[in-house]
């Protein structure tokens, strides 16, 4: 006879070790090209056997989290390219939680130009000439006059945009999910300054929004590839204003 309760599934033990260790990946604690702890360490940090380790490390290693080298160890890859997009809204919903940890600071941001680059290029597969007008007269909203919090609040309508022309579920998610953790950061009154200035700003994206619009995908990853240094410059100055350094690079 029927009780009426639902069945909980229960999480196995490699199961939850995938889940700590791709949301470590994910936040920063764990770089493209690190190398994680040994088998001894991990174990003995999560109290479990060698096995079962072992049967959580193939996971992570089958999804594309990292790879397995016979005697050299478990090498962290970039999960951007070997994991791919689907991950996107995962990596946004985990940053809240940690907003002030310096390495979240740096996932969430350098990974904000890669979520921008597939939205464009979601879009550059499905957007029309006459798409143009439109996104441009957004883009246009972006003067000297507004305010911080006004630039940006115009900006995710110009992405929401986008997102509407690109018609993709998941990079909705996850931009949804980067909104708020950015009107956060606003609120919080750690967002001080635009990433780069006005003027760099319309060039940059008023090329891509002709590119999008012309179906252009190889000149939107090309103006990307660009201006990805303006970009990353922009990023450097956000985190010097919060007194935090970017890994691998040095302050002035």
């Amino acid at each position: 006879m029927s009780t009426g309760a639902r069945a909980v599934k229960r999480i196995s033990l490699p199961e939850q070790i995938v889940a700590v260790l791709r949301r470590e990946i994910l936040t920063g604690g764990f770089q493209p090209g690190d190398q994680l702890p040994s088998e001894r360490e991990l174990a003995e940090r999560f109290g479990i056997s060698r096995i079962t380790l072992r049967k959580a490390l193939a996971v992570l290693a089958q999804e594309g989290w990292i790879e397995i080298v016979q005697g050299r160890g478990n090498t962290v890859l970039d999960f951007r390219t070997s994991v791919g997009i689907e991950v996107l809204p995962e990596l946004f919903l985990s940053c809240p939680e940690a907003v002030m940890s310096p390495p979240v600071f740096e996932t969430i941001l350098a990974n904000s130009a890669w979520l921008y680059e597939q939205i464009l290029l979601a879009a550059a597969k499905k957007a029309k000439p006459e798409d143009e007008p439109r996104l441009l007269k957004l883009l246009s909203a972006q003067t000297e006059e507004v305010g911080l919090e006004q630039f940006y609040e115009n900006e995710f309508r110009l992405y929401r945009e986008l997102l509407r022309i690109g018609d993709h579920l998941i990079l909705q998610m996850a931009f949804n999910s980067q909104v708020k953790l950015s009107r956060k950061l606003l609120a919080q009154g750690l967002v001080r300054d635009l990433p780069y200035p006005l003027p760099l700003y319309h060039t940059i994206n008023r090329s891509l929004v002709k590119a999008v619009c012309a179906g252009n995908r190889g000149r939107v990853q090309s103006l990307m590839s660009k201006h990805r240094p303006d970009m990353e410059e922009g990023f450097r100055r956000f985190f010097k204003n919060l007194g935090l350094k970017i890994k691998g690079r040095e302050e002035d």
